[in-house]
């Protein structure tokens, strides 16, 4: 296999839009890209994505977990394992869970009604409003942390292992 990057069949004087495509499943199966850097490898299987919030109202996690788990809730302990530090685990308590994961397109059709240029902005910026000052900082932000489910860990290990 070998992988082209963006730089090489782009002039530089030109825009150019880099993205990458990661296949986490096929024909219903989860698939893994096997990697040493563990910020490239990807993470298998279909998944859904909650913003987790703290008592302040600021986000403080977005978790992701398998799209047949159920969701989590407020008040309930969860335990997680950080991207960058998936041996360790975590213990979390939100106090608000959101849903982040829509699907707007479905077999090349709209199935939700797109929001507005506007209503992007908007929501973006409230989004970034709502983030802790420890995050938002221009010096030394804190990184906002982004997890995994035990579930979903547990299906990024047993794939690993069988790759080997």
């Amino acid at each position: 296999m070998i992988g082209v990057g963006t730089n090489l069949v782009t002039c530089p004087l030109q825009p150019s839009l880099g993205c990458v495509y990661k296949l986490v499943e096929v024909n219903g199966s989860p698939c893994l890209k096997l990697t040493e850097d563990e910020e490239k490898m990807t993470i298998p299987g279909t998944k859904t994505i909650y913003r987790l919030y703290d008592a302040a109202g600021h986000p403080f996690m977005d978790l992701m977990a398998l799209e047949e788990e159920p969701s989590p809730s407020a008040g309930q302990e969860l335990v997680v394992r950080v991207l960058g530090r998936l041996d360790e685990t975590s213990k979390v308590v939100p106090t608000t869970v959101e849903p982040l994961h829509r699907t707007y397109f479905r077999d090349g059709q709209v199935c939700e009604p797109l929001p507005s240029l506007p209503e992007v902005r908007s929501h973006a910026q409230t989004s970034l409003s709502l983030l802790s000052p420890a995050h938002r900082r221009l010096h030394q932000p804190q990184p906002y942390p982004v997890a995994v489910t035990e579930r979903l860990h547990g299906l990024l290990t047993e794939l690993r292992r069988a790759s080997h």
